[in-house]
């Protein structure tokens, strides 16, 4: 009796999106980050496995420096934004009310910008349940009043977050338009002629596994958790990916999950610390895309993502599909690149340069050997991607 498979759930491609990052010690790298569809920055730096981030073509500015692949340490991390502004920096923000703040952070500069918090939410309580990094709107830097815009700030390295509106930028000076809303229907002239008066304040410490931020507010209310600590019911981490129920599995989908822990890229990915994929998702036997693809179901990533880890560890670039050319897609016929799940992305008389998402197999190397007759130069790619790319180029090259 055929065993019923779950239906799959789709899984969304990606591909690397151009971020600007700001490190602790002041260096500027940028480079591509592979991100799903519609994924916001601040939580995707916040939830990395063992806290790497990926980067592909990522170049060191001061050093006018690229590596085709780096891996950084999110914690390393001062602001990060995306440089063509497709890259969200928060989920979503229905019924949200925006906060200006000032932001003091570790190397005494400061951020001036826009906060999106619930209605009547209290920024301390917004602290301990967003992540690990802060997602600020039309940010500008200041004393060099560069912009910044949209950007994810490492929690880690703020040190004291003030309402915007009662102090002055960069100082504990009571605002004008503070002292004027204090004052009530005081006249101007007055207000001008006599110093500044003394506001109440709100002063909270937000305790958090990553350090301690200060929280200074508008009082004008006494602080009903004056002198008392404080746990936010959500906790102060994001949440973690999430691991399969505690179910039994049966004997078939053992067996499955048994043939996942023997193949290559399963042990590849639990060797950088990854949840294998889920046995109860995939067919008796599975295809490298649905192990690839499981993966990254299970592990909440982009497959793309994937690809920099297979990349990195076989020593090989990362493939760009876009770039294929009619010429190089001349040199294998499309049954034998269906076959071996592979795409000629470019090359010239002697070499091809191919993409390929099993770069462990020995099989696809000869055989493509021998059927070009070229010195071959291999890139990765996930096989959803290259399925993809071969129904277009291929299509298009029959048209042709």
């Amino acid at each position: 009796m055929a065993s019923s498979v779950p239906p799959q759930k789709p899984t969304v491609t990606s591909r690397p999106r151009r971020a600007r990052i700001v490190l602790r010690d002041g260096e500027v790298v940028e480079g591509g980050i592979f991100l799903n569809e519609g994924q916001a920055l601040a939580p995707y730096l916040g939830t990395r496995k063992g806290g790497w981030v990926n980067i592909i073509k990522a170049t060191w500015l001061a050093e006018n420096e690229t590596h085709n692949h780096a891996v950084l340490q999110a914690d390393h991390i001062l602001i990060a934004l995306s440089i063509e502004g497709d890259i969200p920096v928060h989920g979503s923000t229905a019924g949200a009310a925006t906060r200006e703040v000032d932001i003091a952070l570790e190397d005494a500069s400061h951020l001036r910008g826009t906060l999106h918090l619930l209605d009547k939410q209290r920024l301390s309580d917004y602290l301990h349940s967003c992540g690990k990094f802060l997602p600020v709107m039309n940010a500008v830097r200041s004393p060099s009043d560069e912009s910044v815009g949209d950007c994810a700030v490492n929690c880690m390295a703020i040190r004291v977050i003030r309402d915007a509106k009662v102090f002055e930028p960069g100082s504990m000076e009571v605002a004008p338009e503070a002292a004027i809303e204090a004052r009530g229907s005081v006249a101007m002239s007055a207000i001008e002629d006599s110093p500044p008066p003394t506001i109440t304040t709100n002063k909270e410490v937000v305790r958090r596994e990553s350090g301690s931020i200060q929280v200074i507010t508008e009082g004008r209310s006494p602080d009903r958790r004056a002198g008392r600590s404080y746990t936010s019911p959500t906790g102060s981490q994001p949440l973690a990916v999430k691991e399969p129920a505690s179910t039994e599995l049966s004997a078939a989908q053992r067996e499955i999950a048994g043939v996942l822990a023997r193949h290559w890229l399963v042990q590849l990915m639990t060797g950088a610390q990854l949840s294998p994929p889920d046995p109860r998702e995939l067919t008796a036997s599975p295809s490298l895309e649905e192990i690839w693809a499981g993966l990254a179901r299970r592990n909440d990533m982009a497959e793309g993502e994937i690809a920099v880890h297979v990349a990195a560890a076989f020593k090989l670039p990362v493939a760009n599909l876009d770039e294929t050319s009619a010429e190089a897609l001349a040199s294998i016929p499309e049954r034998v690149a269906r076959k071996l799940g592979v795409i000629p992305v470019g090359g010239d008389a002697k070499n091809l340069v191919i993409a390929l998402s099993d770069p462990s197999s020995i099989e696809i190397e000869q055989q493509l050997g021998f059927v070009t007759r070229k010195h071959l130069q291999f890139q990765v790619a996930p096989p959803s991607e290259i399925r993809g790319a071969l129904d277009w180029h291929y299509k298009g090259s029959a048209s042709a």
